[in-house]
């Protein structure tokens, strides 16, 4: 029996990368969408109307929600971001527009909690295009059938390395990966305090460094100061981080 309602979100034109086309990301995210488990999808009007509206009987347990790009509260903030400087080897991809959409995931948790509609008190953020660090589908719905029977009473989140380490780079301009982002989850209560803590770090940074990043360095931060929020587990980009939840 389900414990957690999974959540997910895909939304498009957030940078300019074109390495998958919509068909073949719809394609891995549809793997998680089919499993018979509650679960919540954010999801853009026109995709909604162009590969669901009418075959809706294909994922009998997911929940749409339609969420517009420009409905992400960071968007209000944007003119603010006048000194944006990641390192990154992949500049085409690691966009403004893509950290405001990494950097939402806590929001949609929150919506997703306050919806609710399969009455769970757990929710579990899973990333829309997992599949693709899995690669194969028995696997894939074997560990989320697992996780989603496991209940915690506080922020569950996948680590590849243990925060508690020394930090090891630029927090606000090089990649960290203390925690991996595809994955987090636990109860709604600890949740809510998770999505009201990363807004207002978000708001901080942009307010004082003109500057945002990628929400796995601004969870970094987030867990230095409220460590007793979180309970991190070890993993990697692989079955693990699904395995291990």
């Amino acid at each position: 029996m389900s414990q957690t309602t999974i959540v997910t979100a895909f939304i498009t034109k957030v940078n300019n990368i074109d390495f998958r086309s919509y068909d073949t990301y719809l394609q891995y995210g549809n793997k998680l969408l089919s499993l018979d488990i509650p679960t919540i999808i954010f999801i853009e009007q026109y995709i909604y109307d162009s590969y669901y509206k009418y075959c809706l009987d294909s994922y009998p347990k997911t929940h749409f929600i339609i969420f517009e790009k420009h409905e992400n509260y960071l968007y209000n903030h944007l003119s603010q971001i006048t000194n944006y400087e990641v390192e990154t080897n992949n500049p085409l991809k690691d966009t403004i527009g893509y950290m405001f959409v990494q950097c939402h995931k806590t929001e949609w948790v929150r919506r997703a909690v306050q919806t609710n509609p399969f009455n769970t008190t757990n929710f579990t953020w899973i990333d829309f295009g997992i599949y693709h660090m899995i690669q194969d589908e028995e696997e894939l719905r074997q560990s989320i059938v697992q996780l989603s029977g496991h209940y915690y009473s506080t922020v569950r989140i996948a680590s590849c390395i243990d925060p508690n380490e020394p930090l090891y780079n630029d927090i606000y301009h090089q990649v960290a990966w203390f925690f991996a982002g595809s994955i987090f989850g636990g109860h709604a209560d600890y949740l809510v305090s998770f999505a009201d803590l990363m807004k207002q770090k978000c708001i901080q940074i942009i307010t004082e460094k003109n500057h945002i990043m990628w929400e796995v360095n601004i969870w970094y931060l987030l867990f230095k100061e409220n460590p007793h929020l979180f309970d991190f587990y070890l993993c990697d980009h692989n079955i693990s981080i699904l395995q291990n939840y």
